[in-house]
């Protein structure tokens, strides 16, 4: 497993994000709006934004962005 994106896998991250397709900047304000209720109540929320994929948790399934992925099904 490479541990870096190649140029395709940030391409894609990159038209994601300027697309607005995946806005992180909302995404945070979402987060921050109900961050302090689930700290309180033990609840879990959250995101992480890494190298390999995007992660918007809401259990119990949380949702997640493979960056990767999306790069392969956009060959096919």
């Amino acid at each position: 497993m490479s541990k870096n994106r190649s140029e395709l896998q940030n391409e894609v991250a990159r038209a994601l994000i300027e697309s607005k397709a995946v806005d992180l900047e909302v995404v945070g304000k979402v987060l921050g709006q109900f961050g302090a209720r689930a700290a309180v109540s033990g609840e879990t929320i959250g995101a992480i934004i890494g190298r390999r994929c995007w992660d918007i948790c809401i259990p119990p399934e949380p949702y997640t962005v493979n960056v990767a992925e999306i790069a392969g099904a956009a060959n096919r």
